[in-house]
């Protein structure tokens, strides 16, 4: 297996760019403060956590692209001469939330990020169905977050 089929494939290019995006990400919780302080979680204890867990994942996803690579034979569907358009455009659509969370608040950033990705997988349902998902799923982590977690996430009227 040559490095350039190994770049050029977007199953190891994909989780690595994400890679970098979820260090970076990890820095600036980590910047928040210690995840856990007297005993109790702090405010940058579930960014923290979310990062390594995330980290872990890409890792393991990266070295099953480079096993998956060698053993893989030429026949097979996938993208040819770089990363498929969807891994790109969910890689995109990732940065520009992390960029969006802090700017625009939860609300706004997390609708959005939902929205634009249900429109990516979500299949043959439509718009009123993809409008309704993207509302639950931003309503549920925020009342996970606010309301069990007690960890208070920025929102556009509180900047």
């Amino acid at each position: 297996m040559s490095p350039k089929r190994l770049i050029a494939d977007g199953r190891f290019v994909v989780p690595a760019v994400l890679t970098i995006v979820t260090v970076v990400y990890l820095i600036e919780a980590i910047r928040i403060g210690p995840p856990m302080k007297g005993g109790n979680m702090t405010p940058a204890f579930f960014p923290i956590a979310i990062a390594i867990v995330t980290l872990i994942a890409l890792a393991c996803a990266m070295v099953q692209a480079i096993r998956g690579m060698a053993t893989q034979a030429e026949s097979e569907d996938r993208p040819r001469g770089g990363i498929s358009a969807k891994a790109l455009a969910v890689t995109l659509i990732t940065a520009a939330y992390l960029a969006a969370f802090d700017v625009a608040g939860y609300f706004v950033a997390t609708f959005f990020y939902v929205l634009l990705l249900s429109v990516i997988f979500g299949g043959r349902r439509g718009w009123p169905f993809k409008l309704l998902a993207a509302v639950v799923i931003t309503a549920l982590g925020f009342g996970l977050f606010e309301l069990v977690f007690q960890v208070r996430l920025p929102t556009l009227w509180s900047q």
